[in-house]
């Protein structure tokens, strides 16, 4: 089963450890009431790139068109229930996202290789030829909390107790615990809306004391684990 979302913005904040702990803390810095929109869960993230780094090398330099392809499932790492592929592709500053439901017992049985997978069908063109060269790098986990504004039109995430860590797929029981995590001592907020709701943005946020970035987690734990030299 194939979902695809419609187009739009993704603005982040990098903010320190101890600063916004609860709904109350962020609504202080906005002009807008925020709900909760679902319970804080655990978010597991594994990202996959080609030899040398295509999809790493594209967002460094900030490429107007590029793509990221993660399986992703939520709860514990070392539980792994309900994986599911995500092919991310972001045009210019606006993004849509594909996702397609896996088998985990399949991929057990492929070593996590997206090439031997039976039955996947992935629109996006450019990812559905780089499918074959692919294979997982890295492993992000965080806790993630969910606000939405009452308007439903401004949806806030923020992310907490971010850790990476290296996938071996050759011994992916190893790799899917929380064994030799590197931790990251920063939160990531970040604010998601539909293109046609930007108007009012700026009003929203411009009390926010946190510096607009174009944060990546996937580039973050290169570094953090020592592959940053495959980064140009």
């Amino acid at each position: 089963m194939n979902e695809k979302n419609i187009f739009r913005y993704e603005r982040k904040f990098i903010i320190g450890a101890n600063l916004i702990e609860n709904i109350e803390d962020l609504e202080s810095y906005l002009s807008i009431h925020l709900n909760e929109a679902f319970d804080q869960r655990g978010i597991n993230s594994i990202y996959y790139d080609t030899p040398n780094y295509k999809f790493a090398n594209e967002t460094a330099e900030g490429s107007l068109n590029r793509q990221k392809v993660r399986i992703r499932f939520y709860g514990d790492l070392d539980k792994f229930i309900f994986p599911q592929l995500e092919i991310k592709s972001k045009i210019g500053l606006v993004g849509t996202k594909e996702v397609i439901k896996l088998q985990k017992d399949e991929l057990y049985e492929n070593n996590f290789l997206l090439r031997n997978l039976h039955k996947l069908n992935i629109k996006n063109r450019e990812a559905s030829c780089l499918i074959t060269a692919i294979e997982p790098k890295v492993i992000v986990t965080y806790k993630r909390k969910y606000f939405i504004s009452s308007c439903k039109k401004y949806r806030f995430t923020l992310d907490s107790n971010i850790g990476f860590k290296l996938f071996d797929r050759n011994y992916p029981n190893q790799s899917l615990n929380y064994d030799l995590i590197y931790p990251y001592n920063k939160k990531i907020l970040e604010l998601k809306y539909d293109v046609n709701d930007e108007v009012l943005v700026n009003r929203i946020i411009k009390n926010l004391p946190f510096r607009l970035t174009s944060f990546s987690k996937y580039l973050t734990a290169l570094r953090y684990i020592g592959l940053s030299n495959y980064i140009l």
